[in-house]
């Protein structure tokens, strides 16, 4: 990336932040980090720095490949060490960016240190420390939150029956609070607990209902933009299921394209709809994880 690169790299760096990136957001942050890492106190590698900040909140919650955001994060630290080793040697008044969170100020930052133009006050390695420890936390937080799953060993009590069965009932009424595109938290939960229930060898009999509780809300990730790491887990639950029904014969002549994507029948009532039919079953694992390979490959 050339010197004369930092008015368009800001630019980039701000329409990425809205969410409209001119090019491949993992390959450039990629790029970003390596040239962090490799020159964290030279004029370039601080512009580098100042663009990794400004896109700090994107990678938070676009960038699903954890190997990314931990080589990031540790690019941000070290830059952290580097820049406050090297301290504030001008006795500069550094800009106040306290408040800057539109992503033009933001990425206006990189055209301030990269030269020719360089800024001497934003530049200084006094200024940068702190976007740097910023960012570092930023990315550590993300490794945290969006590639942690969520405990859902309280759960057993409500979704276990006295035998060690799965109490449906219960089960399907949290499902059946997710409506809409945005997830509900404890649908999710509810998702989260059947993922790990067919993960830990659940009966053959509950691996259906199981299975249509996982795709439920792993159907809604790209709009909710769901952590990859629940996602991960959503489909290493999906993998466990029997696929070869989808190739063989069923009751349903016609298929199943008027099923829709709903929490799984309660088992008192009649399955009109075939929902449970297991080449529909089969269909829609396949169809999600489908699906959301996708998503974790963006």
């Amino acid at each position: 990336m050339n010197t004369a690169g930092y008015p368009a790299l800001a630019r980039e760096i701000a329409s990425m932040a809205h969410g409209y990136p001119y090019a491949d957001p993992p390959e450039l942050l990629g790029r970003i980090g390596g040239e962090v890492s490799a020159d964290p106190t030279g004029p370039h590698g601080r512009a580098m720095l100042a663009a990794l900040w400004a896109s700090r909140w994107y990678t938070h919650w676009k960038i699903a490949d954890r190997a990314l955001v931990t080589a990031l994060a540790e690019a941000a630290e070290r830059a952290e060490a580097a820049l406050a080793a090297a301290g504030c040697p001008g006795g500069h008044e550094h800009p106040d960016l306290a408040d800057c969170d539109e992503p033009e100020e933001m990425a206006a930052l990189i055209e301030m240190i990269g030269p020719p133009g360089t800024v001497e006050a934003a530049a200084c390695p006094g200024h940068l420390a702190p976007l740097a420890a910023d960012t570092a936390a930023t990315l550590r937080s993300t490794l945290r939150e969006r590639f942690g799953v969520p405990g859902t060993g309280h759960l057993d009590a409500r979704y276990l029956t006295a035998d060690g069965r799965t109490a449906f009932d219960d089960l399907i009424t949290d499902l059946e609070r997710q409506r809409g595109s945005q997830v509900d938290r404890q649908a999710q939960d509810a998702a989260i607990w059947s993922a790990r229930r067919l993960l830990a060898g659940a009966p053959d009999g509950e691996r259906p209902r199981l299975a249509i509780a996982v795709c439920l809300l792993a159907k809604r990730c790209y709009w909710s933009s769901t952590a990859p790491g629940i996602v991960a887990l959503y489909r290493e639950a999906l993998a466990t299921l029997d696929l070869t029904p989808r190739e063989e014969p069923c009751p349903h002549r016609e298929g199943h394209p008027d099923v829709k994507l709903t929490a799984p029948p309660r088992p008192a009532a009649p399955d009109e709809r075939g929902e449970l039919c297991p080449r529909r079953v089969a269909e829609q694992v396949h169809a999600i994880l489908d699906y959301t390979d996708g998503y974790l490959g963006s």
